[in-house]
């Protein structure tokens, strides 16, 4: 087979420029770099635009590439890709290509190669059940002098039916596709391949001496472990109408990223140590949450306990004040039936003193010789000494008791019971002068 298909790998396990030669491959060893360590994987969405229209016998471009645009789902790679020491985390880089003009694999005058296929295997790097992180394919495919539009279909598949190498013309099927009816494109067999990618396209052909291109470039993200057996392939497939002016191109272009499964593994076993870290604290959290309820439910219970003790204790407060009420309410009705008493006493004094009074004046009252020593002095006035006093205080012009009430001796002299009215032992002329004092009788001072 004159087709010339490269393929690269990365082999880290040996020095620059030492790596194995193996038949039929090129293998070149690259520095291993990674971003940030992949927690998660990552998925990117494919988003197509409309084709371009197609011009029948126009050379004009088969289809408008699709756009790649991530989903929103981290972590996403940086570049440039940092330099790691551990190379347990850095990334590894496969390549492999295919370039022949014309395609001598096939006649341009048999209609047998109007259908063909090409495989070429993308090669896996040096570590066991690595995770292909990205594919990247550029295909350039150009024909002059055929007749006629033709299908284009390119498949990224993994399989490990080890389809070979190079073009096979139809109805080769590699193993990895479904009989199929009519012209190309070609229905996967899962049974035998997992799709990771399919484009399809119209080729429009002119017919003329002028080259007619088709280019198609994808970047995947698969993100999906190849486990051992299992390897990744770029399957061009074309249905045309070559003529026995017919000349091929093919150009073709892959590079793979891929990570070490030990990295997937460090990945999940921080996922889970996250997991139960987040677990640990949910269930701390709920048992604090927990606490922290009971806590308040005690405290609750407290100050309902406390509500009512100081209800009890209002309540007993308001029953002490109550009595303590009752008992003044008695006192101050003891009070006043005391007054009441008290003032039908004075009241049956006053009428027995009226009483005497009236009959002290009805009495021949007995002449008021004076003067009286203050020694014989009673101390109540008697008849004789109540008409002295009056006769005195009539002398010395004083206001008499008009109510003719009894004197009574106090300190300095006389004063009638209602208090209102007095004279002193000196306006009474008394010789030997005396002080009350507490009742007892002491000389006064000697006066000037």
């Amino acid at each position: 087979m004159s087709a010339k298909i490269h393929q690269t790998s990365t082999s880290p396990a040996f020095p620059y420029g030492h790596a194995p030669a193996h038949s039929g491959f090129s293998t070149i060893p690259f520095q291993s770099v990674m971003p940030a360590p992949i927690s998660a994987p990552t998925f990117y969405t494919v988003k197509p635009e409309a084709p371009a229209p197609v011009v029948p016998g126009a050379q004009t471009a088969a289809r408008i590439f699709p756009v790649l645009e991530a989903d929103g789902v981290g972590p996403f790679t940086s570049f440039p890709s940092a330099h790691v020491d551990n190379e347990n985390y850095g990334l590894l880089y496969t390549y492999a290509s295919f370039n022949e003009e014309p395609i001598l694999a096939l006649s341009a005058n048999k209609r047998d190669d109007d259908t063909w296929t090409l495989c070429l295997p993308v090669p896996l790097p040096p570590t066991s059940n690595p995770t292909l992180r990205a594919l990247t394919y550029l295909l350039k495919y150009a024909t002059t002098g055929d007749n006629g539009n033709s299908t284009v279909q390119t498949d990224v598949l993994l399989t490990a039916a080890a389809p070979p190498a190079g073009i096979a013309p139809w109805p080769a099927s590699h193993g990895v596709y479904r009989p199929g009816s009519g012209y190309a494109p070609r229905m996967v067999d899962a049974a035998w391949a997992h799709r990771l990618a399919t484009a399809l396209a119209e080729k429009s052909n002119g017919g003329g001496e002028g080259w007619s291109h088709f280019l198609d470039v994808q970047h995947l993200a698969p993100n999906v472990r190849v486990t051992d057996g299992v390897q990744p392939y770029v399957m061009f497939h074309v249905a045309e109408y070559p003529t026995a002016r017919t000349v091929r191109s093919l150009a073709v272009e892959v590079s793979a990223t891929w990570q070490r499964e030990a990295v997937e593994l460090i990945a999940l076993a921080e996922a889970k140590r996250k997991a139960d870290d987040a677990a640990e604290k949910a269930t701390q959290e709920a048992a604090a949450k927990e606490n922290r309820e009971e806590e308040e439910k005690q405290a609750r219970d407290h100050a309902r306990q406390w509500m009512n003790d100081e209800r009890e204790h209002r309540k007993a407060e308001a029953e002490e004040w109550k009595r303590a009420e009752d008992t003044r309410v008695d006192e101050k009705a003891w009070r006043v039936e005391e007054r009441r008493t008290w003032n039908e006493r004075e009241a049956r004094e006053a009428a027995a003193a009226a009483a005497a009074a009236t009959a002290a004046q009805a009495a021949p009252v007995p002449a008021a010789t004076g003067p009286f020593s203050l020694v014989d002095a009673p101390a109540v006035a008697d008849a004789a000494m109540q008409s002295f006093v009056e006769k005195k205080m009539a002398e010395l012009k004083l206001k008499p008791c008009s109510s003719g009430l009894p004197f009574e001796r106090y300190e300095d002299g006389y004063r009638c019971t209602g208090g209102g009215h007095s004279i002193t032992f000196e306006q009474l002329g008394m010789k030997d002068f005396y002080t009350l004092t507490w009742g007892v009788l002491l000389p006064a001072r000697t006066r000037g």
